[in-house]
C-alpha cells in the first residue's frame, strides 16, 4: 500500500504523517508513505498511489489539479483533501474527493477517513506479525482463518510454495483482526472464529469444512447472516 502526503507546510506534512504512522502501525499493516511539497514533485513520482492526501493551496499548483491528473493514470489513487479553507468542498467532489478534512486535522475524523478507505481496498492487505523476535509479512488473501484463544489469537497462513498450513500466534483479539481484514472474503462465524471465505469446500450441519482439511463452527445466531454473506460471495466471485 503507497500513501502520499502533498502539503507545503512542513510541520503540517510531518503531524499528518505521523499521525498516519500511528493508525496503520497499530493495524500492523505494511505500508509506504512519501511526503511532497509541491504538485510537480508527486506528480513526477513514477510510482503509483493507493491513497494521496492533497493540500488545495500549493505552490504551483492546486491539489484539485493535482488529483485530475493522477486521475488520468492507469491506477487511480483515492484523493483526500486538506485545506484551512472549506471554499474547496463542492470542486473538491468533482475530481472524486473521498474527503475532505479542514485543518487543523482532527484525529477522529482521519481516523474514520482511513477506516473507511481500508474498508473499500481491493488490494491484497499485507499484515505485520512479530515472531520470535521477528517480523513476519502475511497475506490477507493466504489467511485460511484466525482463531481465538483467550489472550492471543492463532492465525492459520497456507503457503502456497509447499501447499501447507503454518501456525502464527498474535496477541492482536479476533476484534483487532476484523478491523484491518473484515472485507466481503472474511466473515466471524463464531465467537472464536474469523474466516476467509475463499478457503471453504463445504457446509454441513452448522460445521464448514475447509479446502486445507481442517474445520470450523457456525453459531447459530449468525448462520443467517452467514449465508448471506456466503452467497453473496459466491456470486461476486464465479
Amino acid at each position: 500500500m503507497r500513501i502520499g502526503i502533498c502539503e507545503d507546510d512542513g510541520p503540517v506534512a510531518a503531524l499528518l504523517k505521523k499521525q498516519i504512522e500511528i493508525f496503520f502501525d497499530k493495524k500492523g499493516l505494511c505500508y509506504e508513505l512519501e511526503t511532497y511539497p509541491d504538485g510537480a514533485s508527486m506528480l513526477a513520482d513514477p510510482e503509483g498511489f493507493d491513497l494521496v492526501f492533497l493540500d488545495c493551496r500549493l505552490p504551483d499548483m492546486n491539489g484539485l489539479e493535482v488529483a485530475a491528473k493522477l486521475g488520468m493514470r492507469d491506477e487511480k489513487p483515492v484523493p483526500v483533501f486538506i485545506s484551512a479553507y472549506s471554499e474547496y468542498v463542492f470542486k473538491s467532489f468533482e475530481v472524486g474527493a473521498f474527503r475532505y478534512l479542514v485543518k487543523p486535522i482532527n484525529e477522529a475524523e482521519l481516523g474514520e477517513a482511513l477506516t473507511a478507505f481500508l474498508k473499500g481496498y481491493k488490494k491484497d492487505i499485507v499484515i505485520e506479525i512479530p515472531v520470535a523476535g521477528k517480523k513476519e509479512y502475511l497475506r490477507a488473501s493466504n489467511i485460511v482463518y484466525i482463531e481465538s484463544e483467550r489472550k492471543f489469537s492463532i492465525v492459520r497462513f497456507y503457503t502456497e510454495k509447499d501447499a501447507t498450513v503454518k501456525f502464527y500466534e498474535s496477541k492482536k483479539s479476533l476484534s483487532q483482526f476484523m478491523q484491518v481484514i473484515s472485507g466481503p472474503d472474511f466473515f466471524r462465524t463464531h465467537k472464536r472464529y474469523l474466516v476467509n471465505l475463499k478457503y471453504i469446500s463445504r457446509i454441513e450441519n452448522g460445521v464448514i469444512y475447509l479446502s486445507v482439511g481442517e474445520q470450523v463452527e457456525i453459531s447459530r445466531r449468525n448462520l443467517t447472516q452467514f449465508n448471506k454473506a456466503y452467497n453473496e460471495y459466491l456470486k461476486n466471485t464465479f
